[in-house]
């Protein structure tokens, strides 16, 4: 497996107008040992065509050593409103070209939908999944023909549950569609078993996101945030904290997992810091797995 940083990482700073697209690549390259960087579509530089900005950053990451395995892209399937969500699927496809420019092997997608009010308080989630299953057909279709594969994260408050994941997978039924696994999601945001999230998923997953957290069965002080199963968290250093590396990371190498692992938490206080220590344990932790 690859050690990878995902630009998000870089967010406040990015939003604050510090750094930009460019930066990013040149931090993870010549700061870090990282071997891969995940670009976001959300933070080019729209003033700009992206198709060249992607050339700049292909060339620059090849002049840093570095690789783009996965590209990942914002959408919103909006399954209630046809116009929106055909033009969500048309993005993404148009996105694929962006895609080969990087030389990515796989993008991300994002399983969002936006309710008009009257769906929004009762969501019915199987029409949802359904519907977005229909979209991501198109998408792994498309892909499939550039040879590229695509993942759904597990993300959001809606679809992002285990099960939820499982299901519309299953629906797309493509041989190149599986899971973006971000593996805390699942702990953080609805109080599910992460360890069992990613065993049942993880035949499944074409590209990984590795946040790390503090867990305690009490609120520290009002930095500490709580999950739908009431233990609090903290985000911590990559590598530090208490949602298992070691283990989750076995899980999906044994499955056959052999891709890219892109550290997707920093500290706001450390930024740069946090990011280079969170790729060096990594690093450690990946190359102790392999060799296990």
């Amino acid at each position: 497996m690859k050690a990878g940083v995902c630009q998000w990482v870089f967010n406040r700073l990015l939003v604050d107008g510090q750094m930009n697209m460019m930066d990013c690549v040149e931090f993870v390259g010549r700061q870090t040992d990282a071997e891969c960087f995940e670009p976001l579509s959300r933070y080019w530089d729209p003033e700009r065509d992206v198709n060249e900005q992607a050339e700049e950053v292909r060339d620059l990451c090849e002049d840093l050593g570095l690789e783009v395995y996965c590209y990942t892209l914002d959408s919103d399937f909006a399954v209630y409103d046809r116009s929106v969500h055909e033009q969500t699927v048309a993005d993404c496809i148009l996105a694929l070209d962006t895609a080969l420019i990087l030389d990515a092997q796989a993008i991300r997608v994002d399983p969002r939908t936006s309710l008009p009010p009257e769906r929004a308080e009762k969501p019915d989630l199987s029409y949802i999944i359904e519907r977005m299953a229909e979209g991501m057909q198109e998408i792994a279709d498309e892909a499939a023909d550039a040879g590229l594969l695509v993942g759904v994260e597990n993300h959001g408050r809606l679809v992002g549950s285990m099960h939820s994941v499982r299901r519309l997978v299953d629906l797309v039924d493509r041989p190149n569609f599986g899971v973006n696994i971000d593996f805390t999601n699942f702990k953080n945001v609805f109080g599910e078993d992460h360890i069992e999230a990613t065993r049942l998923l993880a035949e499944d997953v074409v590209h990984a996101h590795a946040k790390d957290c503090l867990y305690r069965a009490a609120r520290e002080d009002d930095t500490w945030h709580e999950t739908p199963d009431g233990v609090f968290y903290k985000p911590t250093v990559g590598g530090e904290g208490d949602a298992q590396w070691p283990l989750l990371f076995s899980i999906i190498y044994e499955a056959g997992y052999d891709g890219a692992v892109s550290l997707e938490v920093s500290l706001s206080e450390d930024t740069f810091g946090s990011i280079t220590r969170g790729v060096d344990n990594l690093l450690r932790v990946l190359s102790e797995v392999e060799e296990s």
